[in-house]
């Protein structure tokens, strides 16, 4: 049988057990309560977060708005951005480097003071500088390049001079050397002269094959040019350069006019005016002819020519069917004087005439048998 004391005892243990359960629900629902209470905390801390973000995110839009439209924040923002690239990728070396050289090559030379009606021949149109200092100054004036070199030539009158390059917008941290330091140069007055502008086309091997252009008229037929004796005696004809790619049409255009040398190189001068209007035609018609030479000279004395083989024998020539339909043949002169045995000569230019506005080669090789009588 059980007695009254143990049932006792057993009601105390379920109480116990009881509390101890009770306890422990408790504790998880307050610490349920207590993680919900960190979560809406933190949700609120990131909701407040993306707000001041955003705030300031809009804030710094619409001062780069502003600071857009203005040329110089421009140039100060490309200079912060530069700044902040190069300090990341050379990884501060520019700090630790005190003191470094570099050479700035092809600075342009700028002439300042010059007369009017006055050239000055002689001064090269670009130096290199050397640069000496700290290497931040350095590599900012790279990035900046608002630098100049330049003659002052307002002191200096008609006749020859040595004459020293300045320098301006450098850092006053750097020491600048320019060189050479000076320059050999010639001042002389200007003369006036008229030439005969001769059309040339450029891009040509942008013009279908198809299509040969032809120049109907210039606006100017001559242009006055404005140089030194010395200059105008290097210029070897005056061209205006018609540019032809993708042409197939009629069409006009504005021709640069410029000066140029025997070598075909363009002289620096003054001319007037600087562009003409050219009219032109686009054609498709063509016709092969045949190449014929016109020897000129005397074989050595005991010799004859034989025979001779052409290469091509044949060419291809364009233009207008009205100005070309009548020529059967091209002409090219080969000078055979002193010849005295069978030789191949080539790069033997053919004629072209006024009417034919393009050839399909300008040159041709000549094999000729030459034995004695």
């Amino acid at each position: 049988m059980i007695s009254m004391s143990d049932k006792k005892d057993k009601r105390v243990r379920a109480d116990s057990n009881t509390d101890f359960f009770l306890k422990i629900v408790k504790k998880e629902q307050e610490e349920r309560k207590s993680q919900n209470e960190k979560k809406v905390e933190l949700e609120e801390r990131k909701t407040k977060t993306i707000n001041i973000f955003f705030e300031v995110f809009n804030t710094i839009n619409k001062m780069l708005d502003r600071m857009l439209n203005s040329k110089h924040s421009l140039r100060f923002i490309s200079l912060i951005l530069t700044l902040v690239l190069f300090f990341t990728f050379s990884g501060g070396d520019v700090l630790t480097s005190t003191t470094s050289g570099k050479t700035i090559k092809n600075v342009p030379v700028r002439v300042e003071g010059l007369a009017d009606g006055y050239e000055v021949s002689g001064l090269p149109s670009s130096v290199n500088v050397g640069l000496i200092g700290p290497s931040l100054d350095i590599y900012t004036e790279q990035v900046k390049k608002d630098y100049q070199v330049y003659v002052n030539l307002s002191e200096y009158k008609q006749g020859n001079h040595t004459v020293t390059y300045s320098y301006r917008n450098f850092s006053k941290n750097l020491t600048v050397m320019v060189m050479p330091e000076t320059a050999s140069i010639s001042i002389a007055p200007k003369v006036s002269k008229s030439f005969k502008v001769e059309p040339k086309f450029i891009n040509e091997d942008k013009l279908d094959e198809r299509y040969a252009v032809s120049v109907n008229s210039l606006s100017k037929e001559r242009v006055n040019v404005y140089a030194s004796k010395a200059t105008l005696n290097k210029i070897d004809h005056i061209v205006a350069e018609i540019d032809v790619a993708n042409r197939t049409k009629a069409f006009t255009a504005e021709a640069v006019v410029k000066a140029v040398d025997s070598n075909g190189k363009k002289v620096n001068c003054t001319i007037s005016p600087t562009k003409i209007k050219a009219e032109c035609s686009v054609d498709t018609y063509s016709k092969v002819v045949a190449v014929k030479p016109q020897f000129t000279g005397n074989l050595k004395k005991g010799y004859k020519l034989t025979s001779y083989v052409l290469s091509p024998s044949t060419v291809t020539i364009y233009g207008s069917r009205s100005d070309i339909d009548d020529i059967s043949s091209v002409a090219c002169k080969v000078d055979i004087s002193k010849l005295a045995g069978s030789t191949t000569i080539s790069g033997i230019k053919l004629e072209m005439n006024d009417t034919i506005s393009k050839m399909s080669v300008d040159s041709i090789t000549i094999s000729m048998t030459i034995e004695k009588e």
